[in-house]
């Protein structure tokens, strides 16, 4: 994500997307920021007790995780990401990825000397999403750290059983926000800029699929929101081509400074929270 204008100090941070950064990609996922924390620290290990360098853990046997990560956090594919991606697809073909990772193949009937980038986003991610999204999210994280096949097979089918759960809410949210956008007049439509939503019955855990599904419908920056914690929305956005969604959020805070709560994100997605009375002056504001 991107960092603010004034951040923690003092503190170690880790992100290239910070002013000066040298990396080579401003791109990485959260898990590919975390991996070359550990290729750095390993590194630093290697150089500073020579004599245990065989002992140290073999970070390649992580790709799998890594490319998992960076296709399901629908990162930009840069040369960086692209690289992680094809090791890690290159491990689960060759018949080593985690237990988790082959359990959840197994479960979608796909094949994983065949794995693609496609499997990854589209079978694997969105299981271990869904945990997240209805659950609880360490039902994911045990099925992908597991070492044991039987316990992973396990997380796999639970993790299963949620995202058919998940796609139902979805379905039903979708559809009942299609209608909304189906019942603005061609003018009105025509007009904005920008689509906001709010509904008492929606799950805070799928708003962010579904605002995808609106902004591909209309082709404008959508911001989904669904009840969250006491008198407050949470709401979960999605950009276009040419639009930055959180630079856009960040203006709007600078504008109204007691309208967001809290926010975060970077050019495509982002998540927001104001307080429910607010809805319709946030709606009219990031319009």
């Amino acid at each position: 994500h991107l960092p603010g204008a004034q951040l923690p100090s003092p503190a170690i941070i880790v992100n290239p997307n910070q002013p000066d950064c040298t990396f080579p990609s401003r791109n990485l996922a959260g898990v590919g920021v975390m991996f070359y924390v550990l290729v750095a620290t390993r590194a630093l290990l290697r150089a500073r007790f020579p004599a245990s360098a065989a002992a140290l853990p073999n970070l390649a046997a992580l790709l799998d995780l890594v490319a998992l990560g960076t296709v399901a956090d629908v990162v930009v594919l840069d040369r960086v990401n692209r690289t992680l991606v094809a090791q890690g697809l290159r491990r689960i073909r060759n018949g080593f990825a985690q237990p988790g990772i082959a359990a959840l193949f197994a479960l979608a009937n796909r094949s994983t000397e065949r794995a693609t980038a496609f499997d990854l986003g589209f079978v694997a991610g969105p299981r271990i999403n869904a945990a997240g999204r209805l659950d609880d999210i360490s039902i994911g994280i045990r099925c992908l750290v597991s070492d044991d096949p039987v316990e992973a097979r396990a997380l796999a089918a639970r993790l299963d059983a949620l995202n058919a759960e998940r796609r139902g809410i979805e379905a039903a949210m979708r559809d009942e926000a299609m209608a909304v956008i189906d019942a603005l007049d061609a003018a009105t439509l025509a007009g904005a800029h920008s689509i906001c939503l709010a509904d008492p019955r929606w799950h805070q855990g799928v708003v962010g699929i579904v605002a995808s599904r609106l902004k591909d419908r209309v082709n404008r920056p959508t911001i989904v929101f669904a009840p969250g914690g006491e008198g407050e929305l949470k709401g979960s956005g999605r950009s276009i081509a040419g639009f930055h969604l959180r630079d856009a959020l960040d203006v709007l805070a600078k504008r109204e400074p007691d309208l967001l709560q809290r926010f975060g994100g970077h050019a495509m997605a982002a998540g927001v929270a104001i307080h429910t009375r607010h809805f319709d002056r946030f709606a009219a504001g990031f319009e």
